[in-house]
């Protein structure tokens, strides 16, 4: 199996929730939200799924795109023995999400789009604007500290720096680049890229939707969740909470209520 996952919740958890991170992420920034919600509802186990290029995983076997990355999560699953009941992402994540449940119209799924968005859109926002920032320091430094303070200076708090230069690992007596910037460019440039309004437009029977965006981030435009909310069908649901576009970090409490409640 070309993608990495780590298990959360009891051994003989029934039903499966499969969580993905975004781009720069990993399975892990799910545990917290993980273990609250496994402690919550017993009956499900958690999935945090390392997305090709990142964490533990390798390249996918489908190609650097949002389609690709859902196929190689239904490859992982396959190969994995887990048929998920429900898949979660958050801002790319979230579109990967989306795309898989779109491939699997012949069963029953709910998905959770975290902050994130089914439209096609201009490349931009704080993602973009952080690969532009590494992409311009040097491959190799001798330690993590001079790529927190360019971070910074792009305008990201201590926090999010200190969180990206987790993905500098020692290489001898200096710090790496964990991350395959070609491949991270090519799978941003898919996410701006891909349109997937006809899943939601049409949704499959036994398929829910839901979405969450915070009220400072733009992930979404104003004009989608316009859409989203005036959707015809009634298992399409738009959730607006206060928070960032790390509201999954910033405010576990919220991601988790609304999980708790809504989990099928």
């Amino acid at each position: 199996m070309s993608l990495a996952a780590t298990r959360v919740g009891a051994p003989t958890a029934p039903r499966s929730l499969v969580m993905l991170h975004g781009i720069f992420g990993w399975g892990r920034n799910w545990q917290t939200i993980a273990r609250a919600v496994t402690a919550a509802r017993p009956e499900y186990a958690c999935w945090l799924v390392d997305l090709p290029h990142h964490g533990g995983s390798a390249a996918g076997r489908h190609g650097d795109t949002i389609r690709g990355c859902a196929a190689d999560l239904k490859d992982w699953a396959s190969a994995a023995g887990v048929t998920p009941d429900v898949v979660l992402g958050h801002s790319f994540g979230g579109k990967v999400a989306l795309a898989w449940a779109g491939r699997r119209a012949d069963v029953a799924v709910q998905a959770w789009i975290i902050d994130s968005t089914p439209e096609a859109k201009p490349a931009g926002g704080g993602a973009w604007e952080m690969l532009r920032i590494v992409r311009g320091l040097p491959r190799r430094l001798p330690a993590r500290e001079p790529a927190i303070a360019a971070i910074m200076a792009g305008g990201f708090s201590r926090g999010v720096a200190v969180w990206m230069a987790t993905n500098l690992v020692r290489d001898g007596d200096s710090f790496v680049w964990r991350l395959d910037f070609d491949a991270v460019t090519a799978l941003m440039e898919s996410f701006f890229e891909t349109d997937l309004w006809p899943i939601i437009g049409a949704p499959a029977p036994g398929h829910d939707y839901h979405f969450l965006k915070a009220s400072t981030s733009s992930a979404m435009s104003d004009e989608a969740a316009r859409r989203i909310e005036l959707a015809a069908h009634p298992r399409v649901h738009l959730h607006r909470r206060e928070g960032t576009h790390w509201i999954h970090a910033e405010r576990p409490d919220v991601v988790v209520d609304l999980l708790v409640a809504n989990l099928p």
